[in-house]
């Protein structure tokens, strides 16, 4: 099934730069925008991180014509809820309302976007909140510390993807406002933003509302700071290890692999379902049900704009067991990936696993900006979204194979234990 026939894609721009996408979804009476700015951590500079994410938090702190507080309260009266999330390659922002409150949506979002507005104290409030915010989700969570570890030991000391996305303690405190203030002008302008409605609305009313708000916002600068990047900055075979307070230990299995706009990038998903997704998949099957050496296993695909990871867990089923013995485990059965071809009803089953991922997406408004805004911010292309099923589709155990030849290297992954205090 090809998505053309499921809903409509129109894209637009206005003159200052701004991207519109519009994906019209009449079945319920909503508008879900997102608005997504092509900053976040990797465009960061090293003694300067965290800032992507410090700035998401900012933007909720007051604006030209909405005082500090107001935000939220304004779209929660309007019926609406909003959020907004970093990553490495851009900052989201997401809001659904009614679909009568579309024009308040937009000149909220706009207000945003028109002009710095965060006062001295309003960012010191927040760098409280975010420094709060890294201990609570890395420093004091069991097996918080094992994605920092990751970065340092994947990339180069010069590479940005080198440090996490919520950045030092150190950095995000020691900012100041006119280093956010530049910022600010460098990212957070229309010609680095792209702007998503999925709902219900008239395409014609949508634009119109949409260059009355967006339209007299100028573009200021074309300075974006664009990382450099090259694959020798890709670490590879690299080992780490920490103490935490946890019961059980843990490993992480991480490999490079392409770009998020590599075709590639779905045979990777694949592998990460057969590996993983359900109580018959290879290393479930295995290691927890026959052998019952762990007692949760994992894997995702950490796609990014430049490269992307391939993350394979696991934890031990009993604190006595070697996590070194789980770790050969694990690496055997990935290895057979590029040994011999995978079974045609392990393939059906993992593409149909990722179809029905797609189509629960989509069926919501939210849903739908959500992947036009992150799909389109790095690419025209709007087959990637239309065609992204019949690609899955096409791919056969010999793509999986030479896929884990060329990626799934012995001794190029690179790994992190992490260990029970005490346990040396």
């Amino acid at each position: 099934m090809n998505l053309r026939n499921s809903f409509e894609i129109i894209t637009h721009k206005l003159d200052n730069g701004l991207q519109i996408v519009l994906v019209p979804k009449n079945d319920a009476e909503i508008i879900s925008m997102n608005i997504a700015y092509k900053v976040g951590a990797k465009n960061e500079l090293k003694g300067k991180t965290g800032m992507a994410h410090l700035f998401e938090h900012l933007m909720f702190e007051g604006s030209k014509n909405v005082p500090k507080g107001e935000f939220d309260k304004i779209c929660s009266l309007a019926g609406g809820t909003n959020n907004a999330y970093t990553s490495y390659d851009y900052t989201a922002y997401t809001m659904t309302v009614p679909s009568n409150q579309l024009e308040l949506a937009l000149w909220l979002e706009s207000d945003r976007m028109l002009e710095f507005a965060v006062t001295e104290e309003a960012m010191e409030t927040q760098k409280k909140v975010v420094s709060e915010e890294i201990r609570q989700t890395v420093f004091d969570r069991p097996y918080g510390k094992w994605r920092e570890l990751l970065a340092t030991h994947s990339f180069t000391g010069d590479c940005s993807y080198s440090w996490e996305v919520h950045g030092s303690i150190n950095d995000v405190l020691s900012v100041e406002l006119d280093y956010l203030k530049d910022f600010f002008q460098m990212y957070y302008r229309p010609g680095n933003a792209i702007l998503t409605l999925s709902g219900k609305f008239e395409k014609d009313n949508a634009i119109a509302l949409i260059e009355k708000y967006f339209a007299k916002i100028e573009n200021k600068t074309t300075d974006s700071r664009r990382p450099i990047f090259n694959k020798n900055m890709l670490r590879n075979g690299g080992y780490a290890s920490f103490k935490d307070a946890v019961p059980l230990p843990a490993t992480f299995i991480n490999f490079h692999i392409p770009d998020m706009l590599d075709d590639r990038i779905l045979v990777a998903n694949i592998i990460s379902q057969i590996a993983t997704q359900g109580r018959s998949s290879r290393l479930y099957s295995d290691l927890v049900e026959r052998k019952q050496m762990a007692s949760s296993l994992g894997s995702y695909v950490d796609e990014r704009e430049y490269t992307s990871l391939l993350t394979f867990y696991g934890i031990t089923s009993e604190p006595t067991i070697d996590i070194n013995l789980l770790k050969a485990e694990m690496l055997g059965i990935i290895a057979k990936f590029a040994d011999e071809p995978v079974q045609e009803f392990e393939l059906q089953r993992a593409v149909n696993q990722l179809s029905m991922q797609v189509a629960n997406e989509i069926q919501y408004s939210s849903g739908l900006a959500d992947i036009a805004s992150s799909y389109l911010l790095f690419s025209d292309d709007l087959e990637r979204i239309y065609g992204i099923l019949e690609r899955y589709k096409k791919i056969t155990p010999e793509d999986i194979r030479a896929f884990a030849n060329d990626f799934l290297v012995a001794n190029s992954e690179i790994v992190i234990d992490c260990l029970p205090e005490g346990i040396s």
